[in-house]
């Protein structure tokens, strides 16, 4: 099983260290592609561990400046203590993102499972009074996300939009795919029309030729606002958006944590399973 998921890592995952992530930036960059780097790592167990998170990423940074990479970084707020305490993830991420505006780059708050969505949001929001340089992701998936995506942009905020890869309650969540495409499209649409440069993270073609039409509609600039991939998957559409004058930013995850995050992810859905098999053979 290790050695199935790691041939599978091999394509999705730029390596254990961010050096390695770092150098597949700079080749998505020499093909017209930005990147944002995420160093693996979820939920740590104590302030130690997140006091490790928050020095490997502001060693990142430093390695983005000095590569010269196009590159922002992407960070969890479990992976900084939030479940220890909302005030040591509050403290690890603003030393994180003050250090980015230092070196110029921004942050993106990822969005985890339900149950941390308002402290992750409240946190965002916080942080946004100091700092224009942070952004944040929100799942399509959540009932609540179209809420919290006009929240959001009525404070400046920038938002990346995914569909959302945790297995959630009826009550919290769409339980259909037509349903989560149908909200994704809703917010992509407002998203837009915000000004907020927004990141429309898809591999979904459907939604990405309506991206395209709505914005076309409405006489948006093609670099008022991303497209954003995951590493390995559809990179021949990434090509043609580039080709197209579109912003195309890959997702670049690495770190020693890949074997446990990626078995994680596959056990919460089995449509993340799905996702990777069909499109592993995908150019």
């Amino acid at each position: 099983m290790k050695s199935l998921l790691l041939l599978f890592a091999r394509r999705y995952i730029a390596g254990t260290g961010r050096q390695d992530a770092i150098r597949v930036a700079i080749g998505l960059n020499k093909a017209g592609i930005g990147a944002t780097i995420d160093n693996l790592g979820e939920n740590v167990k104590n302030a130690s561990e997140a006091a490790e998170s928050v020095k490997e990423y502001l060693g990142l940074l430093d390695d983005i400046k000095l590569a010269g990479a196009d590159s922002t970084i992407s960070m969890k707020l479990t992976h900084l203590g939030l479940d220890l305490s909302k005030e040591l993830a509050l403290k690890n991420a603003e030393t994180i993102i003050k250090k980015a505006g230092e070196t110029g780059n921004s942050v993106r708050l990822d969005m985890e499972g339900s149950t941390y969505a308002q402290k992750t949001i409240d946190t965002f929001l916080e942080l946004r009074l100091k700092y224009p340089n942070v952004g944040i992701a929100i799942q399509s998936a959540l009932l609540r996300s179209r809420n919290d995506a006009s929240l959001i942009t009525s404070r400046g905020g920038s938002i990346r939009l995914v569909k959302g890869a945790y297995k959630e309650p009826p009550n919290t969540a769409f339980q259909e795919k037509k349903e989560v495409d149908a909200n994704y499209e809703a917010i992509m649409k407002e998203l837009l029309l915000s000004g907020t440069r927004p990141a429309i993270a898809t591999h979904d073609e459907r939604l990405i030729n309506e991206t395209k039409r709505f914005a076309g509609e409405k006489n948006l600039s093609k670099d008022s606002f991303d497209f954003e991939m995951l590493l390995g998957i559809k990179r021949k559409l990434q090509m043609e958006l580039v080709a197209e004058g579109y912003k195309v930013r890959v997702y670049i995850p690495y770190g020693k944590n890949w074997l446990p995050y990626t078995i994680r992810r596959l056990r919460e859905r089995k449509e993340n399973i799905w996702f990777v098999v069909k499109n592993i053979f995908e150019r």
